[in-house]
């Protein structure tokens, strides 16, 4: 029995010793270097998804040594705050993204710990040694919503995280690691980094809403009549942007914009104005007035369109209309 017991224990060790001299494991070809989120437009609500990602270890492993346990495990970057809050940066500004173990996007990659996906066993060729490979999949997500994200220098703006050796493969081989050993690793045998970056290009963008303008109704035009609308822009946080509008389709003329009447050629001369004091002429820099410049915020920015007509001449009976079209350039 004493000799039985002996010979177990002379084996163990052996498998542990020639393998701590002898296995070694390498990152595989197809292990994940760069997470791309792609293009995308942070004023939408939808999430954007990078999934295909995979980090593959090779091991070679010696006769006897019989298998490997691998340990993936993530910590920060070089722009996040911590695991729990990863975001890229561009600069000053930051994007909120994270790396996740399950394909739900619930399970945070941190620390790699036993009975979960980070936890992998590899087996080799018992008796001859040789080659065998374990992979790990991870998954990435960025959130919606994140308006105040900002693009620099009125472009398309890149945001991005490296990890130099915060992406790491901790590692025991052999006989005695086979089987007692798993995840977290006190002292690896050996650690492989992974190098990664995460990136994102951030969409400078805008929408444009506008209200009509709707003067009350007059029986005679002998005094000055007024009446305003609404333009809503929403523009991506920081990137400039102008509003022009036209001269509309009845005089293309924005020094001289008439309403038309609705079955005659009979006209109403008005104006539109950015300022409460019909000081400043709303137009399109060309063919008259100013433009309305400003900067985004991520969220609503709504302005008034001053509308006014004069004293003049009244023509027949009737409604008149023109249509003004309104251009946001950023």
């Amino acid at each position: 029995m004493k000799s039985a017991l002996f010979l177990l224990g002379a084996l163990l060790g052996l498998g542990w010793s020639a393998d701590a001299q002898a296995t070694t494991c390498a990152l595989a070809s197809g292990t994940t270097s760069t997470v791309n989120f792609g293009t995308v437009n942070p004023l939408l609500a939808a999430d954007t998804f990078a999934d295909s990602n995979t980090v593959t270890v090779t091991c070679n492993f010696t006769s006897l040594a019989l298998g490997a346990r691998l340990c993936f495990s993530a910590g920060v970057g070089n722009t996040s705050p911590s695991v729990e809050a990863r975001a890229m940066g561009a600069g000053a500004f930051r994007m909120n993204y994270n790396l996740y173990t399950d394909s739900g996007h619930n399970q945070i990659w941190s620390t790699s710990a036993a009975n979960t996906t980070t936890s992998v066993l590899v087996t080799g060729p018992l008796l001859t040694g040789g080659l065998g490979s374990g992979s790990f999949s991870f998954y990435a997500k960025l959130p919606g919503n994140q308006s105040t994200v900002s693009t620099i220098g009125n472009a398309n703006t890149l945001y991005s995280e490296n990890y130099t050796t915060t992406v790491r493969v901790d590692i025991a081989s052999g006989l005695l690691a086979t089987l007692l050993v798993n995840c977290p690793i006190t002292t690896p045998m050996q650690t492989l980094f992974v190098p990664l970056t995460v990136q994102a290009t951030v969409q400078k963008n805008c929408t444009i809403n506008a209200t009509n303008l709707a003067f009350p109704a007059q029986g005679l035009l002998n005094h000055v009549v007024t009446a305003n609308g609404q333009i809503t822009v929403r523009c991506t946080n920081n990137n400039a942007f102008s509003v022009a509008l036209s001269g509309g389709s009845v005089a293309n003329n924005v020094a001289a914009r008439k309403m038309k009447h609705a079955t005659a050629a009979d006209t109403v001369s008005y104006q539109l104005y950015q300022d409460g004091g019909y000081a400043t002429i709303w137009g399109d820099g060309l063919t008259g007035g100013t433009p309305l410049t400003g900067t985004g915020t991520g969220a609503n920015q709504q302005f008034t369109v001053y509308g006014r007509v004069p004293v003049q001449a009244t023509p027949r009976p009737g409604n008149y209309t023109d249509t003004v079209i309104a251009t946001i350039t950023f």
